[in-house]
């Protein structure tokens, strides 16, 4: 409620009287009444009982007023008409707190302080309560969302809470019946959806419907369902194009940090196809020009906010993080192709590179923010505003390819009319820039990593977790504007 300096004269005036009503009955008889009052802790304002009182009979439930607990023994008295120029019911009005109160207005405890309130005051004046999130399953993001929820002045509950929380942060899926209302951090249906395989055949729908708009994919097939129209398409196009020597890059449908993934030359070269069955996987053409910055291939890890399927709200991340090789790049051959520190961008991979450098400098090291690459890239001319515009495009485009499937997905598991929690997600896409600047889709991530540290080896096989800088700096940002964008008292607010 809003406290309005009339209000607060009135209820003093208010006070004022009842007293000097008190003090003409019997002066001694009201202070001695009034010695006795006291408030018990978490007793709602009921006066505390003397030994030997009797314990007062049932009364009905109190009704709202504007008077204080304390002149419970005041004859009741008429109250004086409010001043025409505001007028409020007496129910809106809040007493000013008095000694036994909080400054909240509520009981405070013998020989205790006021307990302290899950909110602050916004800047209105308005005590506002504090937004809970729910942390228990945050897993590996837990210390960069600590970080986010303490800047904002919310509420977490490392250990869940039997009450509903505004926001349920989850570390990998979203699969918990218990939870009937609120906020989850994952759309069901959101892992199985950017699995490489799935996410292949997502976006080469649309390549088939819309050719010239989803060129930002390398051309791709699914093992080993089509390792024959691989083979074919392949020989075709080389007995039409001699010159052509094109370098495949094979990723396993579920694997992760780089596991797995390996450079050919040729569809024979395909490792181990008997195994195919029990672990499939895409093949790509692999991009043999792309963009290099100190003689070292990299590509983007860009953070993505998916706020909503209906209506459809997608929000980009202004920094991400530029991810590094640590091998000086060549373009594929026979004699290289297996160098991984070369080739392969992963951070989990290239962590264990001697030639890896761990900076606090968001523009030197193995790993640096984005918006570190484009000051530099501008510094040489380029246009970073048409850099921009495509990568947007191309990850809006991407989000429709998905979108059809995540929505069957998200009301088979939350039925339209049952209860349950509103979703939002955010996703790491990984994106390779060419040498002419054309961003192309490597991979969507529905866990991207919010680790705000990394390891660091102090003898063969002891490491440590040491605090990175670059990271904190992106990833605590991500999160903290994905709340800010979800925070469920925000319209609220606004419309006090």
């Amino acid at each position: 409620m809003r406290r309005g300096s009339c209000e607060r004269e009135l209820a003093a005036r208010w006070e004022a009287e009842a007293v000097a009503a008190a003090r003409r009955e019997t002066e001694a008889r009201a202070l001695a009444a009034l010695g006795q009052v006291s408030v018990d802790a978490g007793a709602a304002g009921e006066p505390e009982r003397k030994a030997g009182e009797e314990e007062p009979k049932a009364r009905a439930p109190a009704q709202p007023r504007a008077a204080e607990e304390g002149d419970a023994r005041v004859p009741p008295r008429p109250p004086p008409t409010l001043p025409p120029s505001k007028p409020k019911p007496a129910a809106a009005l809040t007493p000013t707190p008095t000694r036994g109160l909080c400054q909240q207005g509520k009981p405070r405890g013998k020989g205790r302080g006021c307990k302290r309130s899950s909110g602050r005051r916004g800047d209105d004046g308005v005590w506002q309560r504090a937004v809970t999130v729910d942390s228990s399953k945050a897993k590996t993001s837990l210390e960069a969302l600590k970080i986010s929820i303490r800047q904002l002045r919310w509420k977490e509950f490392p250990f869940g809470r039997r009450l509903p929380c505004d926001i349920y942060w989850h570390g990998v899926s979203f699969h918990d019946n218990d939870i009937f209302s609120g906020q989850v951090n994952k759309f069901p249906g959101m892992t199985e959806m950017v699995r490489k395989i799935t996410l292949s055949r997502a976006v080469r729908i649309m390549q088939t419907l819309f050719p010239e708009e989803y060129n930002f994919y390398p051309r791709s097939w699914v093992l080993p369902d089509e390792l024959q129209l691989f083979t074919t398409q392949v020989q075709v196009v080389k007995e039409g194009d001699p010159s052509w020597k094109p370098t495949f890059i094979v990723k396993p449908d579920g694997g992760c940090q780089g596991d797995g993934i390996y450079l050919i030359k040729d569809p024979s070269d395909i490792r181990l196809t008997g195994t195919l069955q029990s672990r499939p996987a895409v093949v790509q053409e692999y991009i043999c020009k792309p963009l290099l910055i100190d003689k070292l291939k990299f590509d983007i890890r860009l953070y993505v906010l998916l706020k909503s399927l209906e209506p459809l709200e997608i929000y980009i991340a202004k920094d991400g993080l530029s991810r590094f090789c640590t091998e000086p790049y060549q373009e594929p051959n026979p004699q290289n192709l297996h160098h991984v520190f070369m080739h392969l961008t992963n951070y989990s991979l290239n962590i264990h590179s001697n030639n890896f450098i761990h900076s606090d400098s968001a523009s030197t090291g193995s790993k640096r923010t984005f918006s570190s690459i484009l000051y530099r890239l501008s510094s040489k001319g380029v246009d970073i505003k048409k850099v921009w515009s495509d990568i947007i495009s191309l990850v809006i485009k991407t989000v429709i390819a998905l979108t059809p499937e995540l929505k069957v997905f998200y009301h088979l598991d939350i039925p339209t009319g049952r209860p349950g929690p509103t979703c939002f997600q955010i996703l790491g896409f990984d994106i390779l820039l060419m040498k002419n600047l054309k961003p192309m889709l490597l991979e969507v991530n529905a866990n991207p990593s919010m680790r705000i540290e990394h390891e660091h080896e102090l003898s063969p096989g002891v490491f440590e977790n040491v605090p990175s800088l670059v990271d904190e700096e992106v990833k605590v940002a991500v999160i903290r504007d994905t709340l800010r964008l979800m925070d469920p008292l925000k319209k609220k607010r606004e419309t006090q």
